[in-house]
């Protein structure tokens, strides 16, 4: 929805009159800023909000109120959502992964503002996930961002905690204090060994690595995405009975997973990308 700066100004005004508790309507510049993106921001929530009214068009003030009322729901839900999560939580040592799910994501929550900053996304999100919530911001970029934490914890928490430490210490010693995915590492490892068992008489080759890149050169770089879309895919059915949010979140690293190892084989040192 669409709304001239004559319709926003008269909220952003009543807005203005509640930020200062009713003392005066005189604000900075830079403050009428933040609220005018505080009203865009609520408003951008109420995209479906004709629905509500039987295909009217909503006056600026209404869609800033659903709006207003979506981002406290949503932030509501996110909590809740990450409640039940931290209770089940696991961070497999990673010094980052800890700090940001543990202290940044409930300091959020703490500092979140819907009613004056709901635009304002306040933590870093240091970890890094598979699909970061760049495009995002406030409420949105959290719960987009926690999503990814669930499904990591959902993938990772299907292994024996001492198996995935053990993956992750494989691939660096000190990957405690390193700021990269831990999901991406355990999943390359696991389609490593998917690749290596499609090998002929590759249990009786001692050398893993020498198997597996004469197997890497048999495919093209297209091929070999497909093949190990399809290797997640029959994955996600054996073991998270056909989780799709899961499968389309694991995909997200098969292209620089196949770029990774096919510029590895021709450097011969797969072992930098792929813990066998």
């Amino acid at each position: 929805m669409e709304y001239e700066l004559e319709e926003l100004i008269p909220v952003v005004a009543e807005l203005a009159r509640k930020y200062t508790s009713g003392e005066s309507t005189s604000i900075t510049y830079e403050r009428a800023n933040h609220l005018m993106e505080a009203v865009l921001y609520c408003i951008h929530q109420c995209e479906s909000g004709n629905a509500l009214t039987g295909g009217e068009r909503l006056t600026a003030q209404q869609a800033y109120q659903l709006g207003f009322q979506k981002v406290c729901e949503k932030t509501k839900q996110t909590q809740e959502q990450y409640n039940r999560m931290i209770g089940e939580f696991f961070g497999y040592g990673n010094e980052n992964y800890e700090d940001t799910v543990r202290k940044a994501i409930p300091g959020f929550f703490r500092l979140y503002n819907p009613r004056f900053a709901p635009q304002e996304t306040i933590i870093t999100m240091d970890y890094p996930v598979l699909m970061p919530p760049d495009q995002y911001s406030g409420i949105d970029a959290i719960e987009a961002y926690l999503a990814c934490v669930c499904l990591e914890q959902q993938f990772m928490g299907a292994f024996p905690e001492e198996y995935v430490i053990g993956i992750l210490k494989s691939y660096q010693a000190d990957y405690q204090s390193q700021f990269y995915n831990l999901c991406r590492i355990l999943l390359r490892h696991i389609l490593g060994k998917m690749m290596i068992a499609e090998c002929t008489n590759s249990e009786e080759d001692t050398e893993v690595y020498t198997v597996l890149q004469v197997r890497i050169g048999r495919y093209s770089k297209e091929e070999w995405k497909e093949r190990l879309k399809k290797k997640i895919h029959q994955m996600i059915l054996q073991k998270w009975d056909g989780n799709r949010e899961l499968e389309a979140y694991l995909k997200l690293d098969v292209d620089d997973f196949v770029s990774e190892f096919m510029l590895a084989a021709e450097h011969h040192n797969l072992d930098k990308v792929i813990v066998l």
